[in-house]
């Protein structure tokens, strides 16, 4: 092990100051980011929403902040973009929250952004590609509850309804057992 020479130490503390005001700056402005997207979201402002939780989004990758937090802001800016119609651009992002939330082994989390990107691929026209993300949250969607376990209980019942609509019964049946197993009847 190489030990680091006094003077080279000298040359990097200023440098080690520097970022650590660069990090409280940039902690406060992530912050004001976070506050300007959930008061525009709250009021269905989904434009401005966006754009504060991609500057937030922006300063945690350059921040390198923690996994969850990363991976909730990628889901919520892939949420507010399905809002807005934009499928294409949440699917990456919600794809990216998936991958964070599987690593972690947060079944929950995973299990929602798996409800929530067969909404975006259904949204699609890829109701089939929706169904098997469905299916692969079934087991982890048992996990959840309050309003998330309804959201999966209401995607697991709308599948059902259409993929029965477009001559897959077999499938609707098993989505609609889900839903019933979720909603508890």
């Amino acid at each position: 092990m190489q030990l680091i020479k006094p003077r080279t130490l000298l040359v990097f503390l200023p440098l080690l100051a520097l970022a650590g005001c660069d990090y409280g700056g940039a902690r406060k402005e992530f912050d004001r980011q976070i506050k300007v997207c959930s008061v525009a979201e709250g009021n269905g402002l989904l434009e401005p929403a966006v754009q504060a939780c991609g500057a937030a989004l922006a300063i945690a990758e350059e921040q390198t902040y923690e996994p969850e937090l990363v991976s909730d802001l990628l889901y919520r800016l892939g949420r507010l973009e399905r809002q807005r119609g934009r499928l294409q651009e949440a699917e990456p992002l919600v794809r990216r929250s998936l991958e964070l939330e599987e690593q972690s082994g947060d079944q929950s989390a995973a299990a929602m952004r798996l409800v929530e990107l067969s909404l975006i691929v259904a949204g699609q026209g890829r109701w089939l590609d929706g169904a098997k993300l469905l299916e692969r949250a079934a087991p982890l969607a048992v996990n959840l509850s309050g309003d998330d376990r309804t959201s999966a209980a209401n995607a697991f019942t709308g599948f059902s309804v259409r993929l029965s609509g477009m001559g897959h019964p077999e499938l609707a049946e098993q989505m609609k057992a889900r839903a019933q197993e979720l909603a508890g009847s």
